[in-house]
């Protein structure tokens, strides 16, 4: 289902420019030629985006995002007030009535557009109809290559379906080309190169599910783009539209993400509940570990939804936990030794790791990974039908706890 945004506007050439674009990207239109009929029509339709003039007849757009903040159905909604009005007092005005955006008349298309998703991207994710809590997004990201975020992503989307025995997807989105099927030995039908043709307004839950293969452990994988030209064809409409709904009928969403931030790429990280970050540790890694984190920092993200990991991807020597948690001034609660040949072997077998021999170091340290990474609420109690590996992790527990 489309993105609903509603224009407020006693212009009706703005209105018509505007709403002509958007439709074109994809998005469902609401038009209000006032303030009062603009409040009416957020009340009704609960749009995803509120964009409103401020000049105008009746209901100036000041009082219209006011009113909007004030009303419970409404309070949520992002906010974009689009105006002739330039001034950083005018601009004070609408931040301090409650705007989340400011964008001054005229305006380039291409600006209305990235204002337009970013605002989109930064709300919340949809909530189950039934009002029961929705799925947990867990993100893999690096800055570069070669710290094993495909391998980890993996292993732990596997973990997940292993330990709480649960529905778990894994999303490729490691453009321009995924790797996860081939790390899980499935081939699926289809993948997210042929879901991007769709319009996003063709798709529903129905139609994610379709393309959806389910892993010998359970997992359910939504297989990555194979043809690399499809790979521009992913935007970051269509991955927030898609989280939104696989975390609805998931309870852990895992998602393999490309290298760059990218508007798919963000879209990912800003829906993410828990972020984890692979590091090597070697001094190139560092630096762009801490580069990462002040991104991180200035959009947003909590530190404590940002875990980062420390994989010794070759055997000579590197930087020592100690040093790292120093540059990258957070602790690193995740180390992973380096196992000569188990990383390669797994991925040419096409078996992840972590359904390897259970009493193996490197297996345990995995599947301790993966309770760390689980929500509180699973943790916090025992589940109806234990499953083999939450028995094994919760005997390593208690025996850590004396």
């Amino acid at each position: 289902m489309a993105k609903k945004i509603l224009v407020i506007d006693d212009s009706e050439l703005i209105t018509k420019l505007v709403r002509h674009h958007l439709v074109r990207e994809g998005y469902q239109v609401l038009v209000a030629g006032d303030g009062p009929a603009g409040l009416k029509l957020a009340e009704e339709e609960s749009p995803d985006l509120v964009m409103t003039d401020v000049l105008m007849p009746e209901m100036d757009g000041f009082e219209v995002t006011r009113r909007l903040r004030k009303a419970e159905a409404t309070a949520t909604i992002p906010i974009m007030i689009m105006t002739t009005m330039s001034s950083i007092t005018d601009k004070q005005a609408g931040f301090e009535a409650g705007a989340d955006d400011y964008i001054t008349k005229p305006f380039e298309v291409a600006e209305l557009s990235m204002r337009v998703q970013a605002l989109l991207r930064r709300r919340g994710p949809v909530a189950a109809q039934d009002g029961t809590e929705t799925g947990q997004v867990i993100a893999m990201f690096g800055l570069r290559g070669g710290a094993g975020c495909s391998s980890l992503a993996v292993n732990l989307a596997v973990g997940l379906s292993h330990l709480w025995g649960t529905p778990t997807t894994l999303f490729d989105m490691a453009l321009p080309v995924g790797l996860c099927d081939v790390m899980l030995q499935m081939k699926p039908r289809y993948n997210l190169g042929d879901l991007a043709r769709h319009n996003v307004n063709d798709i529903d839950e129905e139609v994610i599910k379709g393309y959806l293969a389910l892993h010998d452990s359970g997992l359910q994988l939504l297989g990555g783009v194979v043809e690399p030209q499809e790979a521009d064809l992913v935007s970051d409409n269509l991955v927030s539209f898609l989280l939104e709904h696989l975390r609805l009928f998931s309870r852990y969403v895992v998602v393999d993400t490309a290298h760059a931030f990218s508007p798919p790429v963000l879209a990912v990280l800003d829906s993410a509940d828990r972020i984890v970050m692979p590091m090597t540790p070697d001094i190139s890694s560092v630096r762009l570990a801490v580069s990462t984190l002040k991104v991180f920092e200035m959009l947003g993200y909590k530190p404590d939804e940002v875990e980062v990991v420390v994989n010794w991807t070759f055997s000579k020597s590197g930087i020592s936990t100690e040093r790292i948690e120093k540059a990258i001034n957070r602790p690193v609660r995740m180390v992973i030794p380096y196992v000569p040949g188990r990383w390669s072997e797994a991925i040419n077998m096409g078996k992840p790791v972590i359904e390897g021999e259970p009493d193996t170091p490197l297996v345990a340290m995995l599947e301790d990974m993966v309770w760390r990474l689980s929500t509180t609420d699973d943790t916090s109690k025992q589940p109806a039908k234990p499953t083999a590996m939450w028995k094994r992790v919760s005997k390593r527990l208690k025996h850590e706890n004396g």
